[in-house]
């Protein structure tokens, strides 16, 4: 990243802790942290298919024919890469550095964030021996790629933690309107002899808040477990920013 600084992949406000002891212990830097923002990613919502071709006169750009088709698959499956076109209609060059900057450009996004859990098959390809490179190939299939998407359509998906919450009967009412204020989803309450324990889900983007504040809606009495779980579709005017 410009300017000297570094973007990390944590778990928790606590791994950002460790990280920063451990630069100032082991090597004497001192490191300043931004505020840490959830991982964005996006899946496509339906079937987009586009494609570039070498001109027959007058060609300008990428010596390159490439047509792409994007749509989604199950959750959790990743990026599939296939073909249907012959394997033999290019050098097997070309084919690799297409597979290659397909994987690359939605690893990184076209807006920033990772698109995951689609299929992208390559329906239409062609060169001009000897000008055509693999070069050519890199430099067209993102464009071929992005309006791929682009016509598919997208939702953007944020993460989620599973909780568990015990707490004192006396201050149930004021955690409950805070974890709904924090628009978590309460799937489970039970009222137990002194202490009620509640279970349910919450966005990552608001982990934090809600640990700050739990302690004087809880007189300090409360107990609070969270861990990663699935994701959700970011919910209308929540915060956007992709960390990377």
């Amino acid at each position: 990243m410009p300017g000297g600084a570094t973007s990390v992949l944590l778990y928790g406000e606590v791994q950002k802790e460790i990280i920063a002891a451990t630069l100032v212990q082991d090597y004497g830097v001192e490191a300043e942290f931004e505020p840490s923002r959830p991982v964005l990613v996006e899946r496509p919502s339906g079937v987009g298919e586009a494609g570039r071709e070498i001109a027959r006169s007058g060609h300008t750009g990428p010596w390159a024919t490439v047509g792409l088709r994007v749509e989604p698959t199950a959750r959790g499956a990743g990026v599939v890469f296939g073909y249907e076109t012959e394997l033999g209609a290019l050098p097997r060059a070309f084919h690799h550095a297409i597979e290659e900057t397909v994987y690359d450009t939605l690893f990184h996004g076209p807006r920033g964030r990772s698109v995951t859990d689609c299929r992208v098959v390559l329906v239409r390809s062609g060169f001009i021996g000897p000008v055509s490179t693999a070069a050519d190939f890199r430099d067209i299939t993102p464009v071929v790629l992005e309006e791929a998407l682009e016509r598919a359509g997208w939702r953007v998906y944020e993460p989620y933690h599973a909780f568990e919450l015990e707490l004192p009967p006396e201050t149930l009412a004021a955690v409950t309107a805070q974890l709904a204020a924090a628009e978590a989803d309460i799937g489970e309450s039970v009222d137990g002899a002194t202490a009620w324990l509640l279970r349910g889900e919450i966005p990552v983007r608001r982990v934090h808040g809600f640990e700050h504040v739990l302690p004087r809606l809880t007189h300090g009495e409360g107990v609070w477990w969270s861990r990663p779980c699935a994701d959700r579709p970011l919910r209308a005017g929540a915060a956007r920013e992709p960390h990377a």
